[in-house]
């Protein structure tokens, strides 16, 4: 058989000779000037070998094989790897087609080689011999004897052996196949039935192919006689049939003998598979010796793959760089991927192909992959393996398993098959068309780098490819396929061992903080034993606790990765592998998973808190004089106390529920203007260096998880501290600090607030002005200021001589009885209004809210009063103690004192009551925040987005949060509810 144009591609590539002689898994790259006069290039062993001169052989034209020289005849031919040649004597030479040697003849002779013949017509050659062989003294046109044909340049007859379609054999022991008479015992494994010729699709459609009934007997003969080209289309056949060899007539029962790394040159069988179970040793071999780096400077930063191509009939069509853009079924320039894959660099990409399209890609070829580096200025090529996954081994799909010790590892493949799939009709009809086309649905190399001790070595890469189906239908209705290229790299690290302990180390410590957390609970709540509810809090505290444990281990080993994978030069890390994203990803949905639960926790206990507001105004003469620290002279008529002050304060409590440190809006705005406007968002790019626009090579490819994930924590957390920085040193303490007004505001207003946060634990702000009164004009009130401000007037501590207003409360027993009992009767009247409120009769339901108001009323004035005697220690058996905590109450947040008959006061910071509103919860609200805002990008892969979807959510939070707790503030102060805007 002809190589088509060979010798053009082989001018066009380097030679290949071997480098090592017991393996073909490292070759040398080298010049083809290399190779001497009397070498021809083996395309089976990738190396120039030389013509044994002694039997008289010489390379051919195309210098891919070994002829008889130009004064010798062949004596015999199979059709296997070279002649038998025998050499003429001297006074003659071979004939045209060298099977004889003719005498020689001044006029038949130019110059001294080569025989001289005319043109005949049509259907005849210029011979040298009679028809029945004998040797002629004058050239003749003639037509060829039985057994031959006329060649195409009507030279010489062509033996049947090669090329033609009419010659005659022996119908007893021989059959004619492609021109080839072959004798009938040598294919008794392929037997001519319709079962030889069938390629079984994944889809479950078997073809009678019509490329394997004109090729695959005939050639699998001629392999057999050493005829390489013959084998290497019998390889491709294996590889049309997804390497089945479970069957009679299989082309890949001609490798059964052939399945390991080739040790010997002696086989004419290309290599096409590895041995059976050897895939755990092969990759992991530590053959390359090349050290990569991620420095883009370094020649080693990225990796270089050579394709050797093949046509389907078995000839080499050339050695061609396979980059991105060679193993790219999707339309597009991929210029930046020709220069080799970056290394380190996790490359993806997908597409989806219209059928007309894929047809008109690629032709089909047959590829044989290698990884080519350099080692002591040589350049080497590695081979390959290849992982099919639609392979099956004994009827089996071994390879869509993990274990790798079922693995049947390949050499060769291809992209697109438009011939395998040609049905074949009849001797007499044939078409064109492709009943089915396979093609590389998904592509994926994987590398994987050996340890940290060894410096940026690979182990050899994996080639995976899933094939997909498009069949004839489909191709005329012109549907989408789709198509996945990606480059994945893998590193043996210990992230997830570390997470694993981390996880495991914190969430034991976070159980046991929910623990203190909860006995804090049940002593604040008077409960003594371990119920369902003391449970169900354990189970509240823990969801919060390992929520923020999830987060922050996901976080540190996040960020711990980009770090190290963005700024390093030798190769200490790489991103995980898939399997490793997940376990990140599984801790991230679990801590927003948990961290709901928490949030929901906390509105919970900030709308039910039980709050009330003490007037310490007391009723004035209206002739009283109103002079600033000075009590005003009584007359018999008293002046009604006003409760717009109550009311007033009662607004400013109810504005400040849902009061943040920061602005949630502020900090979403400003993330997104630093990622995307910015461009920080494309730090996340699966590359090693850091971009603030996506390279060439990278626009397509989606970014890394595991940065995208590190990104955008390290964006809002860093925003997050200079924005709390800014409000706390400078904003609050310069500008305006709600918090400290509103203390400010209830002196001002002569009004306590009373909180009770559980049973028998609340907060206490005094605001008992240091005045005694509040119900004057603005005059007055002014002057007050002016005298605090000179230290003239008392001040407004609880205590004389101090400022403490805010404490801390463990109250009695006794006055939580009597606030429950006073309090008890606002449930009942509140239902009866509703009730009243849906219908019934004009006249009874005026009088019944008329008595309700009256009720309210006088609860009020009771509640009042009797707080009011509390804390000014007016009451006989119910008392106080004014104290500071010691360091291990104010650092576990718990009171070790037990309380029997007498409340303790503890002094704060000043704003301990902030624990009922949104301000003194910021931890738990930021980190709900931003485990929204990570979880919504995770799951859409788009920051606006994500902040959109905050934004929505932190809005939703307050407005739950602001009508609970209006309608819980207006229920327990008994202040109308119209009265708070």
């Amino acid at each position: 058989m002809a190589f088509i144009n060979v010798s053009i591609c082989l001018a066009l590539v380097h030679m290949i000779s071997s480098a090592y002689s017991l393996s073909a898994e490292i070759v040398e790259y080298s010049d083809p000037t290399y190779c001497s006069d009397n070498e021809y290039f083996d395309i089976q062993l990738f190396k120039c070998v030389s013509c044994n001169e002694l039997k008289n052989l010489k390379p051919t034209e195309d210098r891919l094989s070994c002829t008889c020289n130009m004064r010798s005849k062949i004596v015999q031919w199979t059709g296997g790897q070279f002649p038998v040649c025998e050499l003429c004597p001297d006074d003659e030479v071979p004939t045209i087609d060298k099977l004889e040697c003719l005498p020689c003849s001044a006029k038949a002779l130019k110059g001294n080689d080569t025989v001289v013949c005319t043109a005949c017509g049509m259907g005849e050659i210029q011979v040298e011999k009679y028809y029945n062989g004998t040797l002629m003294k004058t050239l003749h046109c003639l037509n060829c004897t039985d057994g031959t044909v006329p060649s195409s340049d009507q030279t010489f007859c062509v033996p049947c052996l090669l090329h033609s379609r009419n010659c005659s054999c022996p119908a007893v022991t021989h059959e004619l196949l492609e021109g080839t008479c072959v004798p009938l015992n040598s294919l008794s494994n392929w037997p001519d039935e319709r079962n030889s010729y069938v390629i079984e699709y994944e889809s479950g459609d078997k073809i009678d192919s019509y490329f394997l009934r004109r090729h695959l007997r005939s050639s699998v003969y001629l392999c057999k006689m050493r005829n390489q080209s013959a084998c290497e289309l019998v390889a491709n056949m294996c590889t049309l049939v997804m390497f089945r060899d479970d069957y009679v007539g299989s082309p890949c029962k001609l490798f059964e003998g052939a399945k390991h790394i080739p040790n010997s040159d002696n086989s004419a069988l290309p290599w096409l598979y590895y041995g059976e179970g050897d895939a755990q040793a092969v990759l992991f071999r530590k053959k390359i010796t090349a050290k990569y780096s991620m420095d883009p400077s370094f020649k080693a930063s990225r990796l270089n793959l050579t394709v050797i191509r093949f046509t389907p009939e078995g000839h080499m069509k050339g050695i061609s760089p396979a980059s991105g853009s060679f193993l790219q079924l999707c339309p597009g320039s991929w210029t930046s991927l020709d220069k080799g894959l970056r290394f380190g660099a996790q490359y993806k990409f997908s597409c989806k192909i219209p059928a007309h399209q894929l047809v008109q890609i690629k032709d089909t070829e047959f590829l044989d992959l290698y990884l080519q580096y350099w080692e002591d200025g040589e350049s080497l090529l590695h081979a390959v393996p290849v992982l099919v996954v639609d392979l099956k081994v004994g009827g089996k799909s071994a390879n869509k398993r993990s274990d790798r010790a079922q693995w049947q590892l390949t050499r060769r493949f291809f992209l697109i098959d438009k011939v395998g799939g040609v049905k074949y009709m009849s001797k007499s009809e044939v078409v064109n068309a492709p009943s089915i086309i396979r093609y590389v649905q998904s592509c994926t190399l994987r590398v994987k780098v050996q340890g940290h001790e060894e410096e940026g070595r690979i182990y050899p890469p994996l080639l995976v490819l899933k094939y997909g189906e498009v069949k004839q239908e489909d191709i005329e209705a012109n549907v989408e396929v789709p198509f996945t290229f990606s480059v994945e790299y893998e590193m043996e690290n210990s992230m997830s061992h570390a997470v694993e302990v981390s996880v495991g180390v914190l969430s034991a410590l976070a159980v046991v903080w929910s623990g203190i957390e909860t006995w804090r609970y049940s002593r604040r709540s008077g409960r003594v034993g371990i119920d369902h509810v003391t449970l169900g809090k354990l189970l509240m505290f823990s969801c919060g606790n390992l929520a923020n444990v999830f987060f922050f281990v996901a976080a540190c080993a996040s960020f711990h990765t980009f770090a190290f994978y963005k700024g390093q030069s030798i190769v200490q890390v790489l991103l995980p592998s898939h399997q490793q994203e997940q376990i990140i990803r599984s801790y991230v949905i679990s801590a927003f998973s948990l961290k709901i639960v928490e949030v929901i926790h906390l509105l919970w206990r900030q709308i039910s808190i039980d709050i009330f507001f003490i007037d310490w105004e007391r009723p004035r003469a209206h002739g009283s004089l109103t002079r600033p620290c000075s009590q005003p002279t009584t007359s018999t008529v008293p002046q009604p106390v006003s409760m717009w002050r109550t009311y007033f304060v009662a607004n400013e409590w109810n504005e400040i529920q849902t009061t943040r440190k920061i602005s949630p809006l502020f900090q979403l705005i400003f993330t997104v203007f630093v990622l995307k406007v910015i461009g920080m968002e494309h730090w996340a790019v699966a590359d090693p260096e850091v971009h603030t626009s996506p390279p060439e090579y990278m626009k397509d490819s989606p970014p890394s998880f595991i940065c995208c994930f590190a990104v955008g924590v390290m964006v809002y957390v860093t925003i997050y501290f200079l924005q709390w920085v800014f409000m706390v040193l400078i904003y609050e303490r310069y500008v305006k600090n709600m918090v400290q007004e509103f203390v400010d505001i209830c002196s001002m207003a002569n009004v306590s607030v009373f909180i009770l946060a559980l049973e028998n634990y609340g907060f206490y702000i005094h605001g008992r002005s240091a005045h005694g009164f509040a119900d004057t004009d603005m005059q007055t009130i002014l002057g007050q200021l002016r005298r605090e401000e000179e230290d003239l007037c008392g001040h407004r501590g609880l205590l004389p001589g101090t400022d403490q207003q805010t404490f801390q409360m463990a109250v009695p027993l006794q006055l939580r009885s009597y606030y429950r009992k006073v309090m008890a009767p606002i449930s009942s009247i509140t239902l009866a209004t509703k009730r009243l409120s849906m219908g019934g009769a004009g006249a009874l339901r005026s009088k019944v809210l008329s008595g309700n108001m009256d009720r309210s009323i006088q609860i009020y004035h009771n509640m009042n009063k009797f707080l009011a005697a509390f804390f000014e220690h007016a009451l006989k058996d119910l008392d106080y103690d004014v104290r500071e905590k010691l360091f291990v109450e104010s650092l576990l947040d718990i009171e070790f004192t037990e309380i029997f008959d007498k409340g303790i006061l503890y002094a704060d910071s000043g704003h301990s009551f902030d624990n009922v509103l949104f301000y003194g919860n910021e931890f738990t609200l930021a980190t709900f925040d931003i485990f929204l805002f990570c979880f919504v990008e995770m799951l859409f892969h788009d920051f606006l987005l994500a902040a959109i979807v905050t934004a929505f959510f932190e809005k939703v939070l307050v407005v739950i949060r602001r009508v609970g707790g209006r309608h819980n503030l207006a229920k327990k102060t008994l202040i109308d509810e119209r009265f708070l805007v």
